[in-house]
């Protein structure tokens, strides 16, 4: 009965948030698919620990003002709440352009050591700045100190502005296998920059992203880990298909492949990690292009610590009549 109502929702929140709409797809992180919690806010809590995840990326490393993203998320299982609370801060430059984005949620969970559900929402501010002093037009005049675009939509200065961000998601979770589907940007934010030479807007449309993941062998030597990562800004698909094996507890080596469509590759990756005592994960991932665009390097930090005890056995009291 949980699983269909679960499943009903799901295609509730697809359905109420598609629409035809065109933009840049949301930040990309090799090591998203292992921590959805960047995505889904419905992820914040549901393994009853406390988490920490940290991760800096640096895309297309050979090409001038190439994009860079930089990611935390902390986050805890309240057990007064009834589910967890999270917070996130995303950082992504991207040219001129920068978004700083700060977000408090809450995910309402469900479900048993079995089965777990989570309903989450995001709420926060996106301040954007665009730096029009590095801008360059082609019908722009520039000598010296002299910088005219001939564009009344670009700035020629530094400008800024701020705009509330809105997300939400559903997270599904057993011993093997977790499945879950956010929204971003549900309120379709628009960024509304004011200059001296007149008004530039970016509007930030809706995306949805899916992701799932298996953990084969948990408790073996050799344990693999394949995980599918999928977004969509209702124009055109991205996809991040993961393959990990691990040793022990020791730490993992693997392989991944991102790609728009068949026709569209963009990069295969390699990721290596460690485990660390004190329940710390340290990751690299290293990005080949198949597109020529350049390489990218990404670094992952992450901390967990259950807040679930192991049941102690119970007391055995000897009595002398036996």
């Amino acid at each position: 009965m949980i699983e269909r109502k679960f499943l009903l929702a799901l295609l509730f929140f697809i359905f109420c948030f598609v629409e035809t709409s065109f933009a840049q797809q949301i930040p990309q992180f090799a090591y998203g698919s292992l921590n959805p919690e960047f995505y889904n806010p419905s992820v914040s809590g549901i393994t009853k620990s406390i988490n920490a995840s940290a991760i800096g990326r640096s895309q297309w490393v050979g090409i001038t003002g190439h994009p860079t993203a930089q990611a935390i998320s902390i986050s805890s299982y309240i057990p007064n709440l009834h589910g967890g609370v999270g917070f996130l801060v995303l950082n992504n430059q991207q040219g001129v352009q920068r978004n700083t984005c700060a977000m408090v949620g809450y995910s309402f969970i469900i479900g048993n050591n079995n089965h777990r559900f989570g309903i989450g929402v995001r709420g926060g501010i996106i301040q954007s700045s665009v730096d029009g002093i590095k801008l360059r037009a082609s019908d722009g005049f520039y000598s010296g100190s002299i910088n005219n675009h001939n564009d009344n939509l670009l700035p020629l200065n530094i400008v800024s502005t701020t705009s509330p961000e809105f997300s939400g998601g559903f997270f599904y979770l057993n011993k093997i296998m977790n499945v879950g589907i956010a929204g971003a940007h549900l309120l379709n934010p628009s960024l509304k920059y004011l200059s001296t030479n007149g008004k530039l807007s970016i509007d930030e449309v809706r995306n949805l992203s899916g992701s799932i993941s298996f953990l084969i062998n948990k408790e073996k030597t050799i344990n693999i880990k394949p995980s599918l990562l999928v977004k969509y800004n209702f124009n055109e698909f991205q996809s991040e298909t993961i393959l990990l094996i691990g040793y022990k507890k020791l730490g993992w080596f693997g392989g991944g492949y991102r790609g728009m469509a068949s026709n569209h590759p963009d990069a295969i990756i390699g990721f290596i990690g460690i485990s660390l005592p004190s329940n710390l994960e340290v990751g690299y991932a290293y990005e080949y292009s198949i597109s020529n665009l350049g390489a990218s390097n990404e670094l992952m930090l992450r901390y967990s610590l259950s807040l679930t005890k192991n049941a102690k056995p119970e007391k055995i009291i000897f009595t002398p009549r036996f």
